[in-house]
């Protein structure tokens, strides 16, 4: 019967923690499409069909630095909500052109995001001082480089580009509650030669440790107030 108990709790903390998961719509991209997302540039659904991930289910999201079809530094800036000059000053130059996509979500503090990345590019072999590279914004948390095509380790890639870093985990605990913009972008530097892109899969919120102990306590509760009936 404990053994029982157990089980019951467990399932019903996870029912809620994945309601609570929600807070980000469509993260995996499992839809087929960009249900959920803003985007801007260049930007596409693909599959392990591509050459390399998803990391999770079906679908992951491709963002691409592709020359012709870009938006400039300054509208990339306007439409994730950044300060004129956030993108030059995480390259410490001339940011250009790119892609991105962005979501709003609403958090908790200590609500962990976390997300899987993968780098792609054709610029290692151009050898440019100026790197294509790719980032992360949260508006009114952060905002950072996840790599660049002259500082970044690179493999051989089986996808359209001949270089990736590879998948990497990425993790952010939200130190305050509110609504904010999530933004994953790619952009050049410099100039608007060579390409570069982004793979994305699994964008998840995570509840803040309290939060799970507390659905745990009331999926217990919950659980009592059943038997009793």
């Amino acid at each position: 019967m404990k053994k029982l108990i157990a089980i019951c709790i467990i399932t019903l903390t996870l029912a809620a923690l994945s309601n609570i998961a929600s807070a980000i719509t469509n993260g995996g991209f499992e839809t087929g499409d960009f249900t959920g997302w803003s985007t801007i540039g260049v930007t596409s659904i693909e599959t392990a069909a591509y050459g390399t991930g998803p990391t999770e289910g079906s679908y992951q999201a491709l963002v691409i630095s592709e020359d012709g079809s870009l938006v400039s530094d300054s509208t990339i800036e306007t439409f994730l909500g950044l300060a004129a000059g956030t993108l030059d000053g995480l390259i410490a130059a001339n940011a250009t052109a790119g892609s991105a996509i962005k979501q709003t979500i609403t958090v908790s503090a200590g609500d962990m995001l976390t997300f899987d990345w993968n780098f792609l590019t054709d610029e290692v072999e151009a050898g440019d001082d100026v790197p294509d590279f790719t980032f992360v914004s949260i508006v009114s948390g952060t905002s950072e480089i996840l790599a660049d095509a002259v500082s970044s380790t690179f493999v051989s890639s089986g996808t359209s580009f001949p270089h990736e870093t590879g998948f990497t985990m990425f993790p952010y605990t939200f130190p305050t509650s509110g609504t904010f913009t999530l933004g994953f972008g790619v952009m050049h530097a410099g100039d608007n030669e060579v390409d570069s892109g982004l793979l994305l899969d699994n964008v998840t919120i995570i509840p803040e440790p309290a939060t799970i102990a507390l659905l745990g306590l009331g999926a217990l509760s919950l659980l009592r107030r059943k038997r009793s009936v």
